[in-house]
């Protein structure tokens, strides 16, 4: 991931980072933070959606603040609390660090900086801990979620149906 992050600051771009793990994502906003001095907001459960005091900071605002600065940026963010009605476009970077169990979630997630507005070339990332000789826990992770979205596609048929072809039903 740190190598990931050079490469993403060295373009000068924006990322979104994913974990669902609290404890996972405050680690990450600090050591990101301090090594590569800038600040890196969290947006989980615990921040809120609307503001209650005046110094709250919405996920909204933590946004816009995100995406109105020039240069190199990070948000650390649960899958989660970045579901519906996220737009991030000022983000062209995704890493998913700890995956989610559900790819419908993971995908939503990702579509946060795909949206209308977007002006750049949108790059996923999931890091992996690989062992030479035994199958990882990512490895393995990754096996699971790539099955349950191909049994969802294999079972959520795109073909129009036309009358036509029910009429075999009812001979």
């Amino acid at each position: 991931m740190l190598d990931l992050l050079k490469e993403i600051k060295r373009k000068n771009e924006k990322v979104l980072i994913f974990a669902s793990t609290k404890s996972v994502q405050a680690y990450v906003a600090a050591i990101v933070g301090v090594l590569f001095k800038i600040p890196v907001e969290i947006i989980n459960g615990e921040t809120k959606a609307v503001a209650t005091k005046k110094d709250t900071a919405t996920r909204k605002a933590i946004i816009d603040k995100f995406q109105e600065q020039d240069g190199f940026a990070v948000i650390v963010m649960s899958p989660v609390a970045a579901g519906v009605g996220l737009t991030v476009t000022g983000a062209n970077n995704v890493i998913h660090l700890e995956r989610h169990w559900n790819p419908a979630k993971e995908a939503q997630a990702t579509d946060r900086v795909y949206r209308i507005g977007q002006k750049k070339d949108v790059n996923v990332y999931i890091p992996m801990a690989l062992h030479p000789t035994l199958k990882s826990f990512d490895l393995q992770l990754n096996s699971l979620l790539s099955n349950k979205i191909d049994l969802s596609d294999a079972v959520v048929s795109n073909a129009t149906v036309e009358a036509d072809d029910l009429m075999s039903c009812f001979s």
